[in-house]
């Protein structure tokens, strides 16, 4: 929707009657399709568009591939959980939440992928999620006429997509047709949102390469996880050599005698 027309909408709309709305929307089981495309345009579908850049450093992803580890390209594109799509490959701002969002048991064995900038260029993702309460943005959206009611209203939404993100059980269908809301006729490159002190970046495949490489790929057994995930311990088995790089085989060689590997949430936030 028009920035304009946005800031019109969410001013002018009753609080009460959009709450109602969002409400029937988290309990959408009984809805017909129509219904829920309806309160979507009603509720999601007032909302601007936001965006920012990512500017990871590093971008890290885990993989189950039955704990066999990947030997081609385009197996390292397989996504397990495609919530955002097919076309669209989920990474984190650390090593940790990957194993805690793919409820990796201890024992197991899956490939830790680590994808680092390639290029100065920083992708701009849609912010699915919509500003923080106390993002500074408002106090210029005020500027161009945003009233008090409406930033009530904006967040009351953003609250919603929010709570439909970080769904244990993830609604895929539902939440890519959020997205397509938000990001018009043309699809976006890239998607963020965050919880828990976790950041995701959500790229798409065809252009994942321009802007991050696979450096490495560690084939590891999970040891411990600590307080869901705060600190995690693993004991890496083999490493890829060299980039992960379209058109080749992946190789691997074996650790050796390197003890296990401890990452703490406190060192990435």
């Amino acid at each position: 929707m028009r920035y304009e027309e946005a800031i019109e909408k969410l001013n002018s709309m009753n609080k009460d009657e959009l709450l109602k709305k969002l409400e029937i929307l988290e309990n959408r089981a009984e809805l017909s399709t129509e219904e829920v495309k309806n309160l979507l345009d009603e509720t999601v579908g007032t909302l601007f568009s936001a965006s920012k850049e990512i500017k990871a450093e590093e971008l890290y992803r885990v993989v189950r591939n039955d704990g066999k580890p990947l030997d081609d390209h385009e197996k390292t594109l397989y996504e397990e959980d495609p919530v955002f799509g097919e076309d669209y490959i989920r990474l984190c701002h650390d090593p940790i939440i990957p194993f805690v969002e793919g409820k990796i048991k201890e024992g197991e064995t899956v490939s830790l992928m680590t994808y680092r900038k390639a290029v100065k260029e920083n992708p701009l993702a849609l912010l699915i999620e919509g500003f923080p309460e106390d993002s500074n943005v408002f106090e210029i959206l005020e500027k161009d006429g945003f009233s008090a009611e409406g930033k009530e209203n904006y967040l009351l939404i953003a609250k919603f997509i929010k709570s439909e993100l970080i769904k244990e059980e993830k609604d895929g269908e539902f939440i890519r047709a959020i997205k397509n809301l938000l990001e018009g006729e043309e699809a976006c490159t890239a998607l963020c949102y965050s919880h828990d002190g976790g950041e995701y970046a959500v790229l798409r495949k065809d252009v994942l390469d321009i802007y991050y490489c696979c450096t490495s790929i560690i084939i590891c057994r999970l040891d411990w996880m600590e307080n869901k995930g705060e600190m995690v311990e693993v004991t890496p088995l083999s490493h890829s050599k060299g980039f992960v790089t379209p058109g080749s085989k992946i190789e691997y060689e074996e650790f050796g005698e390197v003890g296990t590997f401890t990452f703490e949430m406190d060192d990435y936030r």
